[in-house]
């Protein structure tokens, strides 16, 4: 039961990560308020829809190396903040690499990949605080069950 437990734990953990990596990189890259007060609903609008947009395909582009990566962790038990967040931030490396699937390569753009980077630092760091920090299925991979000691 415990296990079902963790895999809810982790598909949340992964979305509000996801969610959180969007909105800082929407953020840094466009800013938290209008230029013009006139404008300010219409700037939170398409703030929001942008933030939606973004998640969805940060989303799709994480999913498949997070997902090893939360096997990984729940498997061996890693708890430690530090994985998450270095995770995070190499899988935000990735597309000035050129390895990234859906995107470009970020020829020398130093301002959007150190953007990237931190969006996936945010990430690592929100994942973990949601479900890395109990990170580790008790009973079902790597422990044995309690033995019952002989009373004298």
């Amino acid at each position: 039961m415990r296990a079902i437990g963790r895999i809810f734990a982790a598909l949340i953990g992964f979305i509000l990560a996801v969610i959180a990596a969007a909105v800082f990189m929407l953020a840094a890259s466009v800013g938290l308020g209008p230029t013009n007060p006139a404008d300010a609903s219409w700037f939170w609008g398409q703030f929001g829809v942008g933030a939606a947009f973004t998640a969805s395909y940060l989303g799709a582009m994480a999913l498949a190396p997070w997902a090893v990566l939360i096997l990984v962790t729940e498997v061996f038990r890693l708890r430690s903040s530090l994985v998450y967040i270095l995770a995070g931030g190499l899988l935000g490396l990735l597309p000035a690499l050129g390895l990234a699937p859906m995107m470009r390569p970020l020829d020398g753009e130093p301002r959007q990949i150190a953007i990237l980077i931190a969006s996936g630092f945010i990430g690592g760091f929100v994942y973990w605080l949601v479900a890395g920090r109990m990170a580790g299925v008790d009973g079902v991979f790597l422990t044995k069950p309690p033995t019952p000691k002989d009373e004298p």
